[in-house]
């Protein structure tokens, strides 16, 4: 299992946690989970950038707080994968596998020749042979270089190309992607995004990069079903479809779908393209019902290939999430026929693949119940009895 370690960044002082197939965090406001959301965002996509973009995307997601009694260390499989220390990155574990990789293919490249050489000893030992072969050796030569030239320019073009290739592209399938709380903003950003650019307002970067692979989604996917309406992209415009006939533009819309339409159409999109999936808020401006089915559908989408971060306020989604590993139990013991009409068997989540956080005072402190197989009872029933604790003594005044 992978471990991520970091220290003395922002409002995170000392955080240790593991990283599960599902990982859920949970504090009040200003605890440090979008921060915590970002940095698993840039570790995960570290071996697919150079080290000096890693510093700059902590710019980019508005996280600069490196300082130099910052550490931050990713591990895998208890091995140091990188480190990031005194503002310098180590890639202890990338190193590791390019050099063992690089040795595999020399010590490939020896036995090959040591076969050539056997095989051929004889033949390259009398000189007659090698007078024999010269002119074919001689016109190869110049057929190489011929061949060299007329390749080496599509070969270039190539390589631009593959090094500007986006999302849809191989180079990036397996990139970690951020869903930023700010979605809700998409309908009207996406709309006026070149007045903002030309009017030289600066935007977060991790924001616009999230706005053009929202795009991409919506012309890729262009209809889903979400929170018992339509959604359709037809005409150039995003339409919420209340019933057959009657739509509102997704700007008109209620503030719950503008935020959660922009969450269902990237989750669904970017399953398919990356291994990891970082959400921040999913409950945003949602009722709870409706976040509810939100970690349904959002669970549903992961594939084995995936691993999902949600950041959350909520004990609503902690529940949610609860539900889905007791289906779980139910459906290993009694069988899949005893959650039918209940919960679906694709959103069904082992208990094995959760890891849930508390942030607390710059802290992390695990609410997994390892007896009770299950996620923070202790803190939902905590949140409960606060409210309740209120109204008992409100009520005890009119007596």
């Amino acid at each position: 299992m992978d471990r991520l370690i970091v220290k003395n960044f922002g409002p995170l002082k000392d955080v240790d946690i593991e990283l599960n197939k599902i990982n859920l965090f949970i504090g009040e406001n200003g605890s440090g989970k979008s921060v915590l959301g970002k940095i698993v965002t840039i570790v995960k996509d570290f071996t697919h950038s150079d080290k000096i973009e890693i510093l700059e995307k902590f710019r980019d997601y508005n996280i600069d707080f490196l300082t130099n009694e910052t550490v931050i260390q990713l591990f895998e499989d208890e091995s140091l994968l990188f480190k990031i220390e005194n503002y310098e990155i180590f890639a202890f574990l990338l190193d590791k596998k390019k050099q063992k990789k690089e040795e595999e293919n020399n010590k490939n490249l020896v036995v090959g020749n040591s076969k050539i050489s056997d095989e051929m000893k004889d033949f390259f030992s009398k000189e007659e042979n090698l007078e024999s072969i010269k002119p074919i050796l001689e016109e190869l030569s110049k057929s190489y270089h011929t061949v060299e030239k007329q390749l080496n320019p599509i070969f270039e073009d190539l390589m631009k190309k593959l090094s500007t290739i986006d999302i849809e592209g191989f180079k990036q399938q397996y990139k970690a992607q951020y869903i930023p709380a700010e979605r809700n903003l998409i309908s009207l950003f996406n709309k006026y995004v070149t007045t903002f650019i030309t009017a030289d307002i600066p935007l977060p970067k991790f924001l616009l990069n999230f706005s053009s692979q929202y795009v991409r989604a919506r012309e890729e996917i262009r209809e889903l079903n979400l929170l018992n309406v339509k959604y359709k992209f037809e005409s150039d415009q995003e339409r919420i479809f209340y019933n057959d006939e009657e739509f509102l533009l997704l700007e008109k819309s209620s503030s719950g779908i503008q935020s959660a339409l922009p969450l269902y159409l990237a989750v669904k999109y970017f399953a398919k393209k990356h291994k990891s999936i970082i959400i921040e808020e999913p409950e945003q401006n949602l009722f709870p019902k409706a976040q509810k089915e939100t970690v349904e559908y959002i669970v549903e989408q992961m594939s084995d290939d995936n691993s999902l971060f949600m950041m959350t306020h909520s004990p609503y989604v902690l529940t949610a999430l609860n539900n889905l590993i007791l289906a779980n139990d139910v459906k290993t013991q009694k069988g899949v026929e005893a959650i039918e009409g209940i919960v679906k068997k694709e959103q069904c989540v082992a208990f094995e693949d959760v890891s849930a956080y508390s942030l607390v005072d710059g802290k992390s402190i695990s609410i997994i119940d390892k007896e009770d197989r299950l996620i923070g009872v202790n803190l939902i029933d905590s949140i409960s009895d606060e409210v309740s604790d209120t109204f008992d003594k409100l009520l005890a005044k009119l007596d």
